[in-house]
């Protein structure tokens, strides 16, 4: 227990601590961006972006399957098996490095076609794609070893050589765009930072795993290979699902609302998305640890942490979506311009998406660490389907905010009610309606919040900088003042209260988030 409350703390304090640092310089970056490459490379980035996400099928989901089939072997320290495991691995990454490659190198004649009006001042298109599609490529080569790390609940180690780099590159290409203004020696940075970074961490996982260098492996069993192929069809489904809605937005955007509106909606992404991963960092740090906790106790102790979870995912995003109501268009106009904001009922559907796509974080963090892909192997295929379906007729009458809509109407269709369902009844074993009902309060309670907050922010009435200050000083207080006030006879609350006040007295890193007592 104890090994697995200090991992878990671990890796949350090196992940968050270790994003912070990036986020920053990732926002000098892009200011650095902006100002010195036209506004159209921004759109550009967008775009490769998304037609990178769909070219990541080749994975076909076998990752998240052979991980799964990596927790067993660890905690019962079997290396024969890990040998084997990693083995298959390797082979199956480097076929999806190639893949990879050899798709965006046939895909490449047809980019015009995903772009409404032909940008006027790109003039190597095509050079750039394939540099985007280079580092795409050499990601695959050494990924399996990031995965027994990560498996191992020792994120954090691959966090902080993966930071580093990250603080590296960001600053290198800072200076670069200062001296060279030029987006390809921006892109050939990235490219060998990538490699770096992996050779790097091949190395510590060669170094923590003697066992890696021994050729001598033997065949998988039948039952465990059984396992990675049931699982990663069952991913294969999910990935794809998860690619038509979350990778499509700017391709929608370019194709049928316009090039230069990618570049626009990229920079509120990018914001979104940086307040998203700091989240997620959380999740993911913790699902070793549930899938550990799961594998050695009873699925009535593990509905009390996914309660708990569930709790802290709401505050989480309750408060990120207060803030981002009353910060997000301020922070646009001081960092960007006026040129580069949307209009604010576009801005109450971003928040909407992505409260609605944060609150998925417990149930797929859950999902993850008990391995039930094969139970909602076609949900992702519907929601996908109906997003494209829904978002293309919206985002041709409604723009930006169109794409937004159809991805909001899937989401709640199919993961809002589908996904809960389909994990109550297949672990679980019983009815989900008061998971949806404690759902529908956290919502009730963030729409009440937030609504408090942009009251309050709406009484401020001063310069930019000073009034942005103020704005999130009031962000900092309200929304969680409000939510203390709520939860007050809340367990969870009461519990994870006692938990801070514990960890401030002893001051030693830990996590009772997986503990045996009650709620």
């Amino acid at each position: 227990m104890g090994s697995r409350t200090k991992n878990s703390a671990r890796n949350i304090i090196f992940s968050e601590l270790s994003y912070a640092a990036i986020l920053i310089l990732q926002f000098a970056n892009r200011s650095f961006f902006i100002r010195y490459l036209p506004g159209e490379y921004l759109s550009l980035n967008g775009l490769f972006s998304n037609i990178l996400s769909f070219l990541s099928l080749a994975e076909l989901g076998i990752g998240g399957a052979i991980n799964f089939a990596l927790y067993k072997p660890l905690k019962e320290q079997d290396t024969e098996t890990l040998k084997s495991i990693m083995a298959l691995y390797r082979r199956f990454y480097i076929f999806t490095g190639l893949t990879v490659l050899g798709s965006g190198c046939v895909l490449a004649p047809f980019l015009p076609h995903f772009i409404k009006e032909a940008p006027t001042h790109i003039g190597h298109m095509y050079l750039y794609f394939f540099l985007y599609l280079a580092d795409s490529g050499i990601s695959y080569l050494y990924a399996y070893k990031r995965s027994l790390i990560i498996c191992d609940q020792k994120e954090y180690m691959v966090s902080i050589i993966t930071s580093l780099f990250h603080i590296a590159i960001k600053l290198l290409q800072i200076v670069s765009l200062f001296l060279f203004r030029s987006y390809t020696v921006y892109l050939s940075l990235m490219i060998g930072a990538s490699l770096l970074q992996n050779l790097m961490i091949a190395m510590l996982a060669d170094k923590m795993y003697p066992f890696l260098k021994d050729k001598r492996k033997k065949k998988l069993s039948p039952e465990i290979s059984k396992d990675i192929k049931k699982n990663a069809y069952a991913l294969l489904f999910q990935k794809i699902g998860a690619v038509i809605v979350y990778a499509t937005d700017n391709l929608i955007i370019s194709r049928f609302v316009g090039f230069s509106s990618v570049g626009v909606y990229s920079n509120y992404t990018l914001v979104i998305q940086a307040v998203q991963t700091a989240a997620y960092r959380f999740f993911d740090s913790i699902t070793a640890s549930i899938g550990d906790f799961a594998a050695a106790n009873g699925k009535r102790e593990v509905e009390k942490i996914l309660y708990r979870v569930l709790f802290i995912n709401g505050w989480m995003f309750c408060f990120c979506s207060a803030c981002l109501f009353c910060l997000l268009q301020p922070f646009i106009r001081l960092w960007a311009g006026e040129h580069y904001l949307l209009s604010d009922k576009t801005l109450v559907v971003i928040i909407l998406n992505f409260y609605l796509e944060g609150m998925r974080a417990t149930l797929v963090t859950f999902k993850r660490a008990i391995g039930l892909f094969w139970q909602t192997r076609y949900r992702p295929i519907f929601e996908g389907f109906l997003n494209l379906a829904v978002s293309i007729p919206l985002a041709v009458r409604f723009g930006v905010a169109g794409t937004l809509l159809g991805t909001i109407i899937s989401t709640c269709c199919m993961s809002g009610l589908l996904e809960p369902y389909l994990l109550y009844r297949s672990y679980f074993k019983k009815g989900f309606w008061e998971f949806m009902l404690c759902h529908a309060k956290y919502a009730a309670i963030a729409f009440g919040a937030s609504c408090l907050t942009m009251f309050g922010c709406s009484l401020v009435s001063m310069r930019p900088i000073a009034g942005f200050m103020v704005k999130a000083a009031l962000c900092m207080i309200i929304p969680n003042l409000f939510m203390a006030f709520m939860f007050r006879k809340n367990e969870n609350y009461i519990y994870l209260k006692k938990f801070v006040v514990q960890f401030l007295k002893k001051k030693i890193p830990g996590s009772y988030l997986c503990s045996r007592s009650t709620k």
